[in-house]
């Protein structure tokens, strides 16, 4: 005769494996953000290497080798060009600054007056020498700071080697995560998933729309304004729009050097003043898309309340920073989703009736 956990021993059970997983995630918790990263860059390639599959004489293994490598090399070949023109670049305005402080200690030798206050050059000259002093280190650290990100490989490594074994199984590890379940249940689990796998699809294309949206957008406003290289800045807009606040801030920096260093093309006004023009054009735009263009497309793709959209964005940008920001709206529908689903279970309920009832129309006409 087959024996049975009572209900004690099963609640029991069910406690000791939640203490156990809680005590696993806490332990693994460095590699969460990463293998998040990972887990997300691989759905999102899977459905091209699922497209090139179903082309003749084309095997998963090679879609997932053609969509795979060329995304890995575009990736590298990004950062490693970037990274060293931006470090060259902050050496530069190092230097400048530098001189233009030590061009000014040499040439002021009559006291300065400032709204009725006699400044000597002894005091000047402390102040120049303090302020040198004092950029100096702050210089030399952030380019310390960007030349150990450029070295830093281990991370990345693990997150590419992820991506592509998540990629090669992905269909696996969902058929053997439905098999988990009793028969009667695969259908329905089935089902959710497709259903969450819906609204991640929608989140993604909402993401590549305002991309899309803001890359066009500072094109046409930097071509405008006669900003060089204003077709390359809006394209790089365009693509850090995806991290909320922190890839547009990034952006904006750049543009502003630029607009420092080069100047308007046709605009009568000093490198200083294009500059601040730049910047205030980045803080406006940026607002607007927080407040207002972020919310709306979201919203409209992925079926959520704007309100919902822009207090779910903010609340996880400061609360859990920026990786959260950036998957907090189809985590809290999936999160609705799932609710739903297991409140209908435990109500005895069907799950997907309010999705099965066909809308009438003005014209049907009812059965005779």
């Amino acid at each position: 005769m087959r024996s049975s956990w009572t209900p004690t021993t099963r609640i029991v059970i069910i406690a000791v494996l939640l203490i156990i997983v809680g005590l696993f995630i806490n332990a693994i918790r460095p590699l969460i953000a990463p293998m998040t990263v990972a887990a997300l860059t691989a759905y999102t390639l899977y459905p091209l290497a699922a497209r090139l599959e179903k082309y003749p004489r084309i095997t998963y293994k090679w879609a997932v080798a053609l969509v795979y490598f060329p995304f890995i090399g575009i990736l590298i070949a990004t950062p490693s060009t970037l990274i060293p023109i931006l470090v060259g670049e902050i050496r530069t305005l190092t230097n400048e600054v530098l001189l233009i402080l030590d061009q000014l200690q040499a040439q002021l030798a009559q006291p300065v007056s400032v709204l009725g206050l006699t400044i000597s050059q002894e005091q000047l000259a402390d102040f120049l020498n303090s302020a040198s002093e004092t950029f100096t280190p702050a210089a030399e650290d952030a380019i310390q700071v960007l030349e150990a990100t450029s070295t830093s490989l281990l991370w990345l490594i693990v997150i590419l080697v992820t991506i592509y074994f998540l990629l090669a199984d992905w269909q696996g590890l969902r058929d053997w995560f439905i098999g988990l379940f009793t028969e009667g249940e695969q259908k329905d689990l089935t089902r959710l998933i497709e259903q969450i796998d819906a609204t991640w699809r929608g989140y993604l294309r909402g993401t590549l729309a305002l991309m899309f949206i803001m890359g066009i957008f500072f094109i046409i406003v930097g071509l405008a304004i006669g900003l060089p290289g204003a077709v390359a800045l809006g394209l790089l807009t365009g693509l850090l729009s995806i991290i909320p606040e922190l890839g547009p801030t990034i952006a904006g920096v750049l543009s502003a050097f630029v607009a420092f260093f080069e100047g308007s093309s046709y605009l009568p006004l000093s490198n200083f003043w294009f500059a601040i023009l730049v910047t205030g054009i980045y803080i406006v735009v940026m607002q607007a898309k927080a407040l207002w263009l972020r919310p709306l497309v979201m919203g409209r793709f992925m079926h959520m309340n704007t309100g919902l959209v822009f207090i779910a964005i903010i609340g996880a940008a400061l609360i859990w920073g920026v990786l959260a920001a950036l998957i907090i709206l189809p985590v809290v529908a999936s999160v609705g989703q799932i609710g739903h689903y297991i409140r209908a279970k435990l109500l005895d309920e069907d799950p997907w009736a309010s999705m099965d009832k066909k809308p009438e129309t003005k014209n049907s006409q009812p059965a005779t």
